[in-house]
């Protein structure tokens, strides 16, 4: 769920003037403020939607800090009155915008916690191969159309001169350090002596003029010095070439690592479909180009699939729980099997209505995450109706005196009433939250879905098919019985309350 704030991004190569910074930085504030005015103007309303604006030097959400960074930060008002939400107004303003082809980085938005929803971790030892599979696969999502803003996390280098020495060069004895340490005593400087003046220090350093160290092209032009005090052009010795250094290398379980990530161009769009393109189409092209490198998946996915993990996992421990406390309360473990095979019952219903409710609301709602943590709730809703319809089972086969198949229907009927309200009440106060259509209430949306469809239908399935599921039982108990004694019992000489009742009844007599 976002906050009412979002940041406009960008970077520059290290080294760009602070100037032009504060330029593009202007250029995006009066965007913002224009696409507020063009807002007030389309709803007709007085106040700012837009509320403050912040711009600041020196760092960007992307990571990069240094004067060739900055951003502004956006705060607004709730949009919910309006009809749009945060990533209505981000594409106002983006658009209005334009491309911003100088830039190295550029976003727009806000933070996930969660991580972005596609990001792909490049793990290798070569560095430069990892640098080329990082290219290779910014492009290849460039590809995806439901796909913005491709980035990675490699901070910009500055450039850098790389030198190479020719065959003279080491024919004449000079070495790399020669050749860099008279580059720098030359543009940088040396200190050539110190001597005190007064109670103060004085360092004497020497360097070629200004004049002389304008320009990189000047660099050709110096003369570089052998051991016998021969000067040769520095052209005559070495080739160099300029390229961006590496400013920082991060690692991960002792690999270089580099991270890819991607923004959805439309924050409902589906995300597993992508994925699933990105794992069996782009990264097999990526491993047979680049077959050093491996791949991890984080943001999103990796989160998701974490906590998935962890829903299992306590689910699990909780319905081991479940089970046991009514196999206590029952004194039966087929009547704790009965109760707990409502569950899957009720999840299937929970996914038949996430279908309905697509149907109703012409677009896609699939299930998700957040629709599981919706049927680990309605677990606990179907257990307590079935509880609720098997104790009363119980109570009229064992106090009133009622057959088994009596029993299960007076059941259904005497608890009608009960089962259905508690239901219908659950389902009308949620439904509201279903169709709502602010932002924020789309993350509850699938689990309001889930609860809510999961209870109508369950409730359906434990009026009708519960009563059958008992008697069903019954026979293969009854079967199991005749077939270890060779007699055939009735239905009630199977039923555990019946034989509580007479194993209760014998302890007395003999005691």
């Amino acid at each position: 769920i976002p906050f009412n704030s979002f940041n406009i991004n960008i970077s520059f190569k290290p080294g760009e003037r602070e100037q032009k910074v504060e330029a593009y930085l202007e250029r995006f504030n009066d965007a913002v403020w224009k696409v507020n005015d063009e807002l007030k103007q389309e709803f007709e309303v007085d106040n700012d939607i837009v509320t403050y604006t912040f711009t600041n030097v020196g760092f960007s959400g992307d990571g990069e800090s240094g004067s060739h960074a900055g951003n502004v930060n956006v705060m607004y008002d709730e949009l919910d009155p309006y009809g749009i939400n945060q990533f209505d107004l981000i594409n106002k303003i983006r658009k209005e915008i334009g491309p911003v082809p100088e830039a190295e980085k550029f976003s727009i938005g806000g933070g996930n916690r969660w991580g972005k929803p596609v990001s792909v971790m490049l793990l290798g030892k070569n560095y430069e191969e990892l640098g080329e599979a990082k290219e290779f696969l910014k492009k290849e999502l460039a590809n995806i159309p439901d796909l913005k803003e491709i980035q990675d996390n490699v901070p910009i280098g500055r450039r850098e001169m790389l030198f190479d020495l020719r065959p003279e060069a080491y024919f004449l004895g000079l070495t790399h350090n020669d050749i860099t340490n008279q580059l720098r005593q030359g543009f940088f400087g040396e200190e050539a002596q110190r001597f005190m003046k007064g109670d103060d220090e004085l360092r004497v350093w020497v360097r070629y003029p200004k004049s002389d160290r304008q320009s990189i092209s000047q660099v050709e032009d110096i003369k570089v010095k052998t051991s016998s005090g021969q000067e040769f052009p520095l052209n005559q010795v070495a080739d160099y070439r300029i390229e961006r250094g590496v400013s920082g290398i991060k690692h991960f379980n002792s690999s270089r690592a580099v991270t890819v990530e991607a923004d959805l161009q439309d924050p409902f769009a589906e995300v597993p479909p992508i994925l699933e393109k990105i794992q069996n189409t782009i990264i097999p092209q990526l491993q047979a180009q680049f077959p050093t490198v491996s791949v991890d998946y984080g943001g999103q996915s990796k989160e998701s699939a974490r906590a998935g993990k962890e829903i299992g996992m306590f689910f699990g421990g909780a319905f081991l729980l479940i089970f046991f406390i009514l196999m206590i309360t029952f004194r039966s473990f087929y009547q704790a099997l009965l109760i707990t095979l409502m569950i899957p019952l009720g999840w299937f219903g929970a996914m038949f209505g996430h279908g309905i409710e697509s149907w109703i609301s012409n677009r896609e709602l699939p299930v998700s995450l957040l629709s599981v943590w919706g049927m680990v709730a309605l677990s606990g809703v179907i257990i307590n109706d079935a509880v609720v319809f098997l104790s009363k089972f119980n109570s009229l086969v064992k106090d009133e005196g009622y057959t088994v198949y009596e029993a299960a229907y007076e059941a259904g009927l005497s608890r009608f009433r009960a089962i259905m309200l508690t239901s219908l009440t659950t389902v009308l106060g949620l439904y509201p939250l279903i169709k709502e259509t602010s932002f924020q209430a789309q993350f509850l949306i699938p689990m309001a879905i889930s609860v809510a469809y999961g209870v109508l239908i369950g409730t359906f399935i434990i009026l009708v098919f519960f009563p059958v599921l008992i008697l069903f039982f019954n026979d293969v108990r009854r079967a199991f019985k005749w077939l270890w004694t060779g007699q055939k019992p009735s239905r009630e000489e199977v039923e555990r309350v019946l034989m509580d009742e007479e194993r209760l009844e014998e302890y007395r007599e003999s005691a």
